[in-house]
């Protein structure tokens, strides 16, 4: 094992040697996670201890993904981990040394791939170049969809820095930290904290927002998403839901809330519309999954009747939202 690090040392010193004479500096490399995978305008230096011929310099990676090296030509390197480009060098070169040994080292990152999924108009993998903050990584997906939820997830991997976020926790078995942050904070800049620095390889993930339900005597009856609030005020759903329907009985309105606790699962909680339109009576706030219902004047059966429209219209909205 001595014997192997002295041949290695002698070797970089001889592949930096003519480097010396010419009165130029050998390249330097910054230390880098074999996890780390490389990306278009990395530079890496590549040292093979049997073959001088490499030196130690630095190699571009061209805009095609590609790194063009003495003996072997041009080799894929973007989308590799720096573990798996070395075994790819390791590979090509075996045919001219019976076992090579190859060290590679990242000398400059200029790649930046963060994947931006879920509820963002152009979801997928973005090369980013410089610093970039999670405010410019959300506008660069063209933004959030109208149905984006109220958190941001980050995942980071463990090679890329602390993630200095609030509750974050970390997975003891991969090392990777992840961590949760309000929309608003973020888009509407409330909280500086929140517009981290998003590193290389990050993953952020834009979930659905919650959605309430209003169904009955309605004349638009469907589900809507809570946009980043916790609540809604009923007003506000039968606004959404373009008010009552010509025969509608707001009075004896009916929010189904769950609870598992109940016989079918929901509890019916009596909702006087018509008293807090007149401002005789608080407005009452709705909360996600939520299912407002409004009856119209010729129901008798009421509490029968608003978890039968229940069961009927929202099956239907879930199938056409895709929930």
């Amino acid at each position: 094992m001595r014997n192997a690090s002295i041949v290695l040392a002698l070797a970089l010193i001889v592949g930096w040697y003519p480097a010396l004479l010419k009165g130029e500096q050998p390249a330097t490399s910054h230390p880098a996670s074999s996890y780390y995978t490389l990306g278009p305008d990395d530079e890496v230096s590549v040292a093979v201890v049997e073959l001088p011929e490499f030196s130690a310099r630095s190699y571009h990676v061209d805009a095609d993904g590609t790194i063009s090296l003495p003996l072997i030509g041009r080799i894929q390197a973007a989308g590799l981990t720096m573990a798996r480009f070395e075994e790819e060098l390791q590979t090509k070169l075996h045919s001219q040394v019976q076992n090579p040994h190859v060290v590679v080292s990242l000398v400059e990152t200029r790649s930046v791939p963060v994947s931006v999924m879920g509820e963002v108009n152009n979801p997928g993998t973005q090369q980013l170049q410089g610093q970039r903050s999670l405010f410019d990584v959300l506008a660069s997906a063209g933004g959030l969809k109208a149905d984006a939820g109220d958190t941001v997830i980050i995942t980071r991997q463990p090679d890329e820095g602390p993630l200095t976020v609030p509750g974050s926790t970390r997975d003891q078995a991969t090392g990777r930290v992840t961590a949760a942050v309000r929309v608003h904070d973020v888009v509407d800049l409330k909280d500086p904290r929140a517009n981290i620095a998003v590193r290389p390889h990050d993953e952020i993930y834009v979930g659905k927002a919650k959605v309430l339900y209003v169904i009955g005597d309605v004349k638009k009856a469907g589900g809507f998403p809570l946009s980043g609030r916790s609540t809604m005020p009923a007003l506000e759903a039968v606004a959404l839901a373009e008010g009552f329907a010509p025969n509608a009985k707001p009075s004896n309105a009916r929010i189904l809330r769950r609870d598992d606790s109940s016989a079918n699962g929901r509890v019916q909680i009596p909702v006087n519309l018509k008293k807090i339109m007149a401002g005789k009576s608080r407005d009452v706030p709705l909360t996600a999954d939520d299912i407002l219902y409004v009856p119209d004047s010729n129901s008798r059966k009421i509490a029968a009747r608003a978890a039968e429209a229940a069961v009927a219209t929202i099956s239907g909205i879930i199938i056409w939202r895709g929930l």
